[in-house]
């Protein structure tokens, strides 16, 4: 319902739009018109004016006879359907020659202020309605010796300006509308367009909101609406991936706790039945305490990954000496390395200072260095090193274990990821190292990746920002 209001609105905008640009265009258009046409009587009544005055001036020399000038001003009168009149001078003597071609009509349609200004040598154009018929008068100065002795009035009904308006008009609105039908369609189609795509995506976020992921939107485009459909269905596709660590996160959630917790059950019950010997109660009550230790560091991690993901989190930052924390974990780490036979190998090509909280970069090399002992071959390397960039100082810790498929790399980082869905979580580990050091690198301004390939082990490494100072 709502996708058909966005397409309703959507046509009918467009519509108002077209509609209005058509008005405004006719309105326009009728004033060009009708102003060109005006204009153009104007200058044909002005230029039939002046040729008049030009032979009554000839008639006044004597040059030719009256007749000649009379036959002038009725076919001027018949050419441009007007009505044309000589008003002389009062001052002039020669105005009496003129009376023949007086008329009344120069009164009724000039002022006296309009005759004087063509006395003075103006041309004077005005336009009057008798009669609801519009009407044009034209007054040309009539001059003889330099000094003006009168003046031709032309008055002429507006009947072939407003005709000439009128089929244009027509013509322009015939045109006009045909271009408005075409654009409607157009925008009908266009409208569609856009709704289309909405009313995909509004159908699949319903779907979505049911908990099915697998909807897809199939918009092709390459516009903003298919840059939309594409972020929309990467969003399925993220939505997908998290509701399936959801479910990861429970079920491993519920088995790290149900195993321990069953076998702590356990050797209580034993105990307190007494089908646990005497003798054999001391290595019980030893593993149960073990798997209490696993309990507690399990739920400690996921109350740091989420302090860490709301935010809920003190740094100390400040300038730090890198390769130090270094040294100091892998000296703490020392009995791990011992016990299954490996060996450091330092590799330090800078000593950078950065900028951090001193125990959480500790933490994070901890969590790289239990990542690397536990997959690391016994009587193996682990290498650890330090780099250094104008920006950045970087540890990286290489492991020779199994190494990790390139297509699962990029979800280590999540919770309690197994690269082998069929191994069981290793002994001491919660499964939420990778995801913390993560995060924590994230807080510091920070950055984590992975280099892997299958057999040759795997190099995890956290870059820093270099303390302000550090060159």
């Amino acid at each position: 319902m709502m996708i058909r209001g966005i397409f309703a609105r959507l046509l009918l905008s467009f519509w108002a739009i077209i509609l209005v640009t058509v008005i405004i265009l006719l309105l326009l258009l009728s004033r060009v018109y009708t102003s060109f046409y005006t204009t153009e009587k104007e200058k044909k009544l002005v230029k039939a004016g002046k040729e008049i005055t030009v032979m009554a001036e000839k008639y006044l020399e004597g040059s030719i006879p009256e007749s000649q000038l009379s036959n002038k001003i009725q076919g001027a009168a018949h050419n441009y359907n007007s009505e044309i009149s000589i008003f002389p001078s009062k001052k002039q003597k020669t105005s009496q020659s003129l009376k023949t071609f007086t008329s009344h009509l120069t009164a009724d349609y000039f002022t006296k202020e309009d005759i004087q200004k063509v006395l003075e040598g103006e041309i004077v154009s005005k336009i009057t309605v008798e009669r609801g018929t519009s009407l044009m008068s034209v007054a040309v100065p009539l001059i003889k010796d330099g000094q003006v002795i009168g003046g031709v009035s032309l008055h002429s009904p507006m009947y072939d300006v407003t005709a000439a308006s009128t089929q244009l008009r027509r013509l322009s609105a015939v045109v006009i509308l045909l271009a408005a039908l075409i654009a409607t369609i157009l925008t009908y189609f266009l409208a569609k367009y856009v709704s289309s795509p909405l009313q995909k995506m509004s159908q699949a976020a319903l779907m979505i909101a049911k908990g099915d992921f697998s909807v897809k939107v199939d918009v092709r485009a390459k516009d903003e609406l298919g840059t939309l459909a594409r972020s929309f269905n990467y969003m399925a596709e993220q939505l997908a991936r998290v509701e399936k660590m959801r479910r990861e996160f429970i079920a491993n959630i519920s088995h790290e706790l149900r195993t321990p917790i069953s076998f702590i059950s356990g050797v209580l019950q034993g105990i307190h039945d007494k089908t646990i010997q005497s003798r054999e109660q001391e290595k019980y009550v030893s593993l149960a305490i073990k798997e209490t230790d696993r309990v507690s560091k399990l739920i400690n991690d996921m109350l740091e990954l989420s302090r860490l993901e709301h935010g809920d989190i003190k740094l100390e930052l400040q300038k730090v000496d890198l390769q130090e924390v270094v040294l100091e974990t892998l000296a703490a780490k020392e009995p791990e390395f011992l016990k299954k036979d490996l060996k450091p190998e330092l590799n330090f090509t800078a000593k950078p200072y950065v900028l951090a909280d001193p125990n959480r970069v500790k933490q994070m090399i901890i969590n790289l260095l239990d990542n690397a002992i536990r997959f690391s071959p016994t009587g193996k390397t682990i290498a650890i090193g330090i780099e250094k960039t104008y920006t950045q100082a970087t540890v990286w810790i290489r492991d020779y274990g199994p190494g990790i498929p390139e297509e699962e790399q990029e979800f280590i980082w999540d919770r309690f990821y197994k690269v082998d869905k069929t191994r069981k979580q290793e002994e001491g580990s919660s499964g939420l190292g990778l995801a913390i050091t993560k995060m924590l690198a994230e807080v510091q301004r920070g950055s984590v990746g992975v280099k892997s390939q299958l057999g040759e082990g795997s190099t995890f490494y956290f870059s820093l920002p270099l303390w302000e100072n550090e060159n």
